[in-house]
């Protein structure tokens, strides 16, 4: 197989024709995906961003917010809302073409059909905070590589301005910033220095939208990022072990092997000179935030999604490491992993939900899935009651469903508590409240904060699925009980961070400081 795929990137018009293929290939599959699969609960709850346009949500920067919020404004249905996942991968493969056309065109089509075919952008099609930081990430690569060669201070400037564009997507582009500064610091001139600066200049207005927003609203990206959810942290030597196979998975084993060790065997000499400094500028990018990671991975797990920026200047620096038949092992193993993928993804979407009953999460099977169904089975309570749920993601699941706000009831967890800024419960005085629950609850849990509690039951695809009928809110009961809790818990802002305007605080506890008693 290695040297059928060698033979299909030989020369340029067969390596173009190969990598028309694959991307048409890759296109049909990845739309059908993205038709057919049931819209995640944490798509859903990007989508409430989008419904809820602003400079800042409470998790993340607003970039994803702002492109659904364009979006939704077209079409509510999943396909429209993920066409920037189903394009970024062919978008950052036309990145890497361009990167690599000056070193070989037939080596370019290898290079981009690789960064095709690598597991995240063969199957991917979810629409998440990672998608924009992916395509700005692409682009600061591609403009600081370029002024790296030109030396003209307008790209570095416009390096700068993707990476604003980066830190507007997700704080993971802070790790391609500091990237960038271990690999101007490495080599230093005047020139490169200036460059640097630049590059600083141009992402100023992106962080200063963040710290502008944050400052005025209880600093919660900072607060969820750095405080609130490393509760579970500690040391463990599984999660180096993991972190290990999720990234020989991310990369492919070939690529991740070769990038750790540094190879560069079977380029002939005369490229291997002339793509030295470019070769060592793309292995700080894609080393320095795996390196991060992997000094993270010894307290606290890495999400497969976190590595998903990084693996453009990883491929591109092993196309430019390798030989021939190096890279078409590569090739080749890369269509493998992702053809087990199609068949895996294509058979699971085309077995009945039936099948996964004896699962112990069954019922959040069903709701993902078959999220439609509760929503028609909640009808007769809609109207007259206020739609909650005990956690964002059913809540965000059955709000996508329905076309409308489903707020979330109860102390929460310490991820996407972006309702704490959407729901004001001060409003709810008085109101009933359905409370559409997983799993199994009693009557006493919820009868403090109503005048009156009635349970009932909705049966969907054999997953029971508990109602909580909650009659005459009691505010005041709830605000000492569980928002102050919430305040303890999530809004007591460390002695570090300067006070400013909270909307949880001044809402529920103008009287009472969001101040924690110690650093």
């Amino acid at each position: 197989m290695i040297a059928f795929v060698e033979r299909a990137f030989a020369d340029v018009r067969s390596a173009r024709r190969s990598f028309l293929l694959v991307l048409a290939l890759i296109t049909v599959l990845r739309a059908w995906f993205a038709a057919a699969l049931p819209f995640t609960s944490d798509e859903a709850y990007f989508h409430l961003w989008g419904q809820n346009p602003d400079w800042g949500f409470y998790d993340h920067p607003p970039m994803i917010g702002w492109w659904l919020a364009a979006l939704d404004a077209v079409s509510h249905h999943r396909f429209v809302l993920r066409l920037p996942a189903l394009l970024a991968p062919p978008l950052v493969a036309a990145v890497g073409w361009r990167l690599l056309r000056r070193h070989g065109e037939a080596l370019a089509w290898s290079g981009a059909t690789l960064l095709l075919l690598v597991p995240l952008n063969a199957w991917n099609v979810a629409i998440t905070t990672d998608i924009p930081l992916m395509l700005f990430g692409a682009l600061t690569v591609a403009l600081y590589l370029r002024a790296r060669a030109s030396g003209r201070m307008a790209d570095f400037l416009l390096a700068g301005l993707a990476l604003g564009g980066a830190l507007l997507s997700k704080y993971f582009a802070g790790l391609l910033a500091f990237a960038i500064f271990l690999d101007t610091i490495r080599r230093p001139d005047r020139r490169s220095l200036a460059g640097l600066a630049l590059i600083v200049a141009g992402s100023l207005p992106g962080a200063a939208i963040q710290i502008a927003w944050n400052a005025q609203h209880c600093w919660p990206n900072v607060m969820f990022n750095l405080v609130n959810r490393h509760g579970d942290a500690g040391l463990s030597w599984r999660t180096p072990l993991l972190y290990l196979l999720t990234v020989a998975y991310v990369l492919t084993p070939a690529i991740a092997w070769r990038l750790l060790t540094g190879r560069t065997d079977g380029v002939a000499a005369q490229a291997a000179q002339a793509a030295r400094e470019e070769r060592a500028s793309l292995r700080w990018l894609a080393l320095a935030p795996l390196a991060t990671f992997a000094a993270l991975s010894l307290v606290k797990t890495i999400g497969l999604h976190w590595l998903a920026t990084f693996v453009l200047p990883a491929v591109l620096w092993f196309v430019l490491s390798s030989g021939a038949r190096a890279r078409a092992g590569a090739l080749a193993a890369a269509g493998l992993i992702a053809a087990a993928h199609w068949v895996v993804i294509g058979a699971l979407a085309l077995v009945p939900t039936e099948a996964f009953r004896s699962l112990s999460n069954y019922q959040g099977v069903v709701m993902t899935v078959h999220a439609d169904e509760l929503a028609r089975a909640l009808a007769p309570w809609r109207g007259r009651y206020a739609i909650a749920s005990d956690g964002y993601s059913p809540a965000a699941t059955i709000g996508y469903a329905l076309g409308e706000h489903v707020l979330v009831f109860g102390p929460g967890t310490s991820h996407a508590r972006h309702d704490d800024i959407l729901t004001d419960f001060r409003a709810l005085d008085g109101r009933d409240i359905l409370i559409v629950r997983r799993k199994d609850v009693s009557a006493a849990e919820y009868e403090p904060y109503f005048d009156r509690v009635t349970l009932r039951d909705v049966s969907i695809r054999g997953a029971v699925f508990h109602l909580v009928e909650g009659h005459g809110f009691r505010y005041p009961v709830y605000r000492d009980r569980v928002l102050d809790a919430v305040r303890q818990r999530y809004y007591a802002l460390p002695r570090w961070l300067p006070s400013g305007a909270c909307y949880f605080c001044d809402r529920y506890f103008p009287e009472r400081a969001c101040r924690r008693q110690s650093l």
